[in-house]
């Protein structure tokens, strides 16, 4: 059978958006479950052993008490912090495919490395288009996004991390990997995207693109070309190549 002259070819892809993050919140759970379960083992064990213990004495019946009880803090405290770390692996691994929907919507000529890891470093999305090449690094949080001239913060409350020495962090990465193979221009720009969030910067923050995900077309739109399609697609042969 032909193929339909009507369907539009859609964006090279490479691999899954949120994939490491789907992986990281899954052995979080598993680290909640197995707390969860030597929690239980442990209770059991003392229920079935509370005459032995009382045997011990009053001295021996306190210090075996006392041990038991920090062992079950201590279970008990990892199994929350597991699965609250899940939770918000579950909501990033959310935010991350929801853009990658939309990357791999995008029409022929756009190449796109889902999940990029060079061993230095995960890095969400990595666009390449006649427009440029840009690392984009996606944030989960909803609220008002905006920027103080130092930092970003999210309902006039600093985030707990630095987002955008993180984004930079990941274009020079980047940067770097193609400048081994002689690809020095043009240089690859950071892009922070949040899908759930209203934004509210206008222009850069320190070099960096902050926008949200419906902004994402008009952003590209705005910008001259700066490469040929074949010239984008052999960009992303080299950074797929790069991936582990």
């Amino acid at each position: 059978m032909g193929v339909d002259a009507g369907v539009k070819k859609r964006a090279m892809v490479a691999n899954k958006a949120g994939g490491s993050t789907r992986a990281m919140e899954v052995s979080r759970i598993a680290v909640a479950l197995s707390a969860l379960l030597l929690l239980w083992l442990g209770l059991f064990v003392y229920a079935n052993n509370v005459k032995n213990i009382v045997a011990l004495g009053l001295p021996g019946t306190l210090i075996i008490g006392a041990g038991f009880y920090l062992v079950i803090q201590y279970l008990d405290k990892k199994a929350n912090t597991a699965l609250d770390r899940a939770e918000h692996a579950k909501k990033g691994a959310g935010a991350e495919e929801k853009i990658g929907d939309f990357l791999d919507s995008l029409p022929e000529g756009h190449f796109i490395v889902h999940d990029f890891n060079s061993g230095r470093g995960n890095i969400d999305h990595v666009l390449i288009c006649t427009k440029g090449i840009f690392t984009i690094e996606t944030k989960s949080q909803d609220g008002e996004v905006t920027f103080d001239g130092e930092k970003l913060l999210r309902n006039a409350r600093p985030y707990p991390k630095d987002f955008i020495r993180q984004a930079w962090a990941e274009c020079y990465l980047v940067r770097e990997i193609l400048a081994n193979w002689g690809i020095k221009a043009p240089v690859a720009e950071p892009v922070i995207l949040f899908p759930n969030a209203f934004v509210k910067v206008r222009g850069k923050a320190k070099g960096v693109e902050i926008i949200s995900l419906k902004y994402l077309p008009k952003f590209l739109d705005r910008l001259p070309a700066r490469l040929t399609i074949p010239e984008a697609g052999r960009v992303f042969n080299r950074v797929k190549a790069a991936t582990k």
